[in-house]
């Protein structure tokens, strides 16, 4: 399999907890520009760069007890309306906040716009300590550092090691097509919750 100009993928990012439990993100990017087939490999690793940029705006507010596990990539396949597995490599980020971690579920949350007014992208950041909020609102350093970690998401790259292009999007299930992000986010300043979700639900 080799990636083009075109493809839609999926990037789901893994964080375990040291007893086991896993906390995920799901993200999408369209390949834009010119040039290609590009390697699954290089591809992995441009999504590993990706993620790494979005996920270190927040090392110091993340629990030490949570690391970075893997980062999975996926490509869009319309003949069968599903995803199928590009590669995975290992997602090497180590939270460095000290502070007692909040419960499982609690979360700081990015919503982000596209190009379609209906259709937008949200975020959960869990595994954040108390330091980082006061009467469950987040303090001002946080949300600073949550919005480095939007524009992280959203911005369009050139990948260092395949030279494609990507372009951060949401992919709507619904109406099948991907919607590119608009640089516009709303970051709520109280704590959100994230619920668990069935498995392969997210965009």
């Amino acid at each position: 399999m080799s990636i083009t100009v075109g493809d839609v993928l999926k990037v789901v990012a893994t964080l375990a907890f040291t007893d086991g439990e896993l906390m995920q993100n799901v993200f999408s990017m369209v390949v834009g520009g010119t040039g290609g087939p590009f390697t699954d490999s290089d591809v992995v690793d441009d999504a590993i760069d990706w993620i790494d940029g979005i996920y270190a705006e927040l090392v110091g507010y993340q629990s030490a007890t949570c690391d970075g596990s893997q980062v999975q990539v996926y490509v869009y396949d319309p003949v069968d309306d599903d995803f199928d597995e590009v590669g995975s490599g290992s997602f090497v980020y180590d939270p460095a906040s000290g502070g007692d971690p909040m419960p499982r579920g609690v979360a700081a949350l990015i919503n982000a716009k596209t190009s379609d007014p209906d259709v937008s992208g949200k975020k959960y950041f869990g595994g954040l300590t108390e330091t980082s909020a006061v009467d469950g609102v987040w303090n001002s350093s946080l949300l600073t550092a949550l919005a480095a970690a939007a524009l992280e998401w959203g911005t369009q790259f050139v990948g260092a090691t395949s030279g494609a292009t990507f372009n951060p999007c949401v992919w709507s299930p619904t109406k099948t097509n991907a919607y590119v992000l608009s640089n516009d986010y709303i970051i709520p300043g109280e704590a959100a919750y994230q619920r668990r979700r069935k498995r392969g639900v997210g965009v």
